[in-house]
């Protein structure tokens, strides 16, 4: 072969090998690198505020109700149940020192919601600036941890001198219990006119009196029978003549009365502790004591004794278990500790084992992963309204008490009756009306509306209306609309989006016996207006854009692929609404990830937590 031909040969062979090792080493990357995946349904920051929903509130009410404020005190009522007044007159006074204290405390309630309001807006506004961080690195594995040892039991203690244990551990420590017992009968001669004299000897000592079988009564012989005890410890009753029972018939029943061995729920075997043991397991019962007993069908009474006004111990609770029972329907280890007082469990007790732990990588204390930042956003805007309703209503009641600051006196609204008037000395406490005025000129109520649905709403229109305080639903009649924005951006009660306008309306409600003056309600406008409420609204992070089309990276089978959506509205510069082309179930990647390309494996976030 010529020099100039071996020599392109080898060149071409080297930049095959090379070739062949760059695609080796992008096949390798691209199946060892991964993307996390997030549920659409956590990353979903929901739309609080819908342009066909809106807040108001009662204005001029069929009824006008007092509501007891222990904070102002009473000094005159001038009506009556059932007394006509007219609009003007004389309800109730207040004393005028009192009446300035509520009034001052009521203006820094205002100013408290309104620095919270203001405080919550730039918080928010933070939040949509803020990009969020990576998620941690997952650490390595650790090395598996040796097994932890139990901390071993306690001895079974010693009584004290009342013979109280400490706490309970074996079934040697019971009271002493019939454990078994065994019936000897006998018989001496008798002409059945005298006293009989039972045996001088029991069975021990003179066995050939005694047998165990019943010996049948007859004339002339006098028949007797006696019980030996063996007892939970272990000892047993010596023979004393005058426990020699004497049966007078055949058809006597021996016993006399029925023996309940220990164990059983009429005779269950006694445990004595005492609360004021200065013992650290004072009160306890170990779970070995059941699983020792676990296979018989035993009763235990656990009695905690305590000193009374007379310095006499007494029982002060008792805590009747049966054992297999017990044992069987959790689980239990010998060195669980149940307490007898309050029946509750303490897990077994392990030694400490000293383990190397890895240093976890640094991570920004005050970054929001992905679905933190969303879950943060979602919660600020829902604040945000829950202040902005705090804030009317600690209005109206600043803007009721400061009318009545001239001369304290609260005077009816409109001509009517009065229905309801209340005790001074004994106000209601169930949040009930103190002193209430029927009218009859029906309900007012205010609201506002967005621009983007003022030319869906027109006079003579109806609305619907949830009540917050009562829990009542009511339907509105639409009377007027202003043909002026509102002053004020009023941004919370609409599309939330600040550069809205908003027009106020008055609306008319019949049947009002529910509502109360001043009392907020949730108002949705019936209009046919696409609902937006159900649509899914992401993170401008999740979303990419490609000319005219929108896209994010969704999982498929484990793999990223690129899925193009269809959007709505963008709202605070920040949150896309996607109309179609994805779903609360699927899964998606940050769009905006090194790794986030259609093949690359995907791994669910939330199975990692598990």
């Amino acid at each position: 072969m010529k020099p100039s031909v071996k020599k392109g040969v080898i060149i071409t062979s080297v930049c095959a090998v090379a070739i062949g090792a760059i695609v080796g080493v992008k096949i390798y990357m691209d199946s060892t690198n991964t993307i996390e995946v997030n549920s659409v349904a956590s990353l979903n920051t929901g739309y609080w505020d819908s342009p066909s929903t809106s807040t108001g509130f009662v204005s001029n009410s069929d009824t006008q109700s007092i509501f007891y404020d222990a904070s102002k005190t009473i000094t005159q009522i001038f009506v009556s149940e059932g007394q006509q007044v007219s609009k003007g007159d004389p309800l109730l006074s207040y004393d005028l020192t009192t009446l300035q204290s509520s009034v001052d405390s009521k203006q820094l309630e205002v100013e408290k919601t309104q620095n919270a309001i203001t405080l919550a807006e730039h918080e928010l506004k933070k939040l949509l600036n803020t990009i969020p961080v990576p998620e941690p690195t997952p650490m390595p594995e650790p090395t598996e941890a040796p097994d932890p040892k139990p901390v071993p039991l306690p001895s079974i203690p010693e009584k004290d001198e009342n013979g109280f244990s400490p706490y309970i551990l074996s079934l040697s420590q019971a009271e002493k219990n019939i454990d078994s017992y065994k019936i000897y009968y006998a018989s001496t001669n008798s002409d059945d006119f005298s006293e009989n004299t039972a045996p001088e000897k029991g069975p021990m000592d003179e066995p050939s009196l005694w047998q165990e079988e019943r010996i049948s009564k007859e004339y002339g012989k006098a028949c007797w029978y006696w019980i030996a005890y063996t007892y939970t410890d272990g000892s047993t009753n010596a023979y004393d003549v005058k426990d020699a029972v004497e049966y007078i018939n055949n058809s006597q029943p021996i016993p006399a009365e029925e023996i309940n061995l220990a164990g059983t729920k009429k005779n269950p075997y006694v445990f004595k502790l005492c609360e004021e043991s200065e013992n650290a397991d004072n009160g306890i019962v170990y779970g070995k004591l059941f699983l020792d007993n676990g296979d018989q069908n035993q009763y235990f009474r656990f009695d905690v004794y305590a000193k009374n006004d007379e310095d006499e111990w007494e029982v002060d609770s008792s805590w009747l278990v049966r054992s297999d029972k017990f044992a069987s329907t959790q689980s239990m280890n010998e060195g669980d500790m149940y307490s007898v007082i309050s029946h509750t469990k303490e897990e077994q007790r392990y030694e400490e084992i000293e383990q190397e732990i890895e240093q976890e990588p640094e991570i920004d204390p005050n970054g929001y992963t992905q679905v933190e930042l969303a879950k943060a956003i979602r919660d600020k805007k829902y604040q945000l309204k829950t202040l902005d309703l705090d804030l009317r209503k600690a209005q109206l009641s600043l803007n009721e008490s400061k009318e009545m600051l001239s001369d304290g006196v609260v005077r009816a609204k409109r001509n009517g009756v009065v229905r309801k008037v209340g005790d001074v000395s004994n106000p209601p406490q169930d949040g009930s009306a103190f002193l209430e005025v029927a009218g009859g000129q029906g309900t007012y109520i205010q609201g506002t509306v967005s621009e983007l649905m003022l030319d869906q709403l027109k006079t003579g229109d109806t609305i619907s209306g949830y009540s917050w305080t009562s829990g009542n639903t009511i339907t509105a009649t639409i009377d007027n609309i202003d043909t002026v924005p509102a002053s004020g951006n009023n941004y919370y009660n609409g599309s939330g989006n600040p550069n809205v306008s908003y027009y106020g309306f008055e609306a008319y409600v019949e049947d009002s016996a529910s509502l109360q003056l001043g009392e907020y309600l949730e108002l949705t406008l019936n209009s046919d207006a696409a609902d937006t409420t159900n649509s899914i609204w992401l993170s401008k992070a999740y979303v990419r854009q490609d000319g005219n089309k929108y896209y994010v990276f969704k999982d498929d089978h484990g793999k990223l692929k690129k899925q193009y959506v269809t959007i709505g509205k963008i709202v605070w510069g920040d949150t896309i609404e996607i109309k179609d082309g994805l779903s609360d179930t699927d899964y998606i990647a940050f769009a905006y990830s090194k790794n986030a390309k259609e093949g690359i494996k995907t791994k669910n976030s939330s199975q990692e937590a598990l």
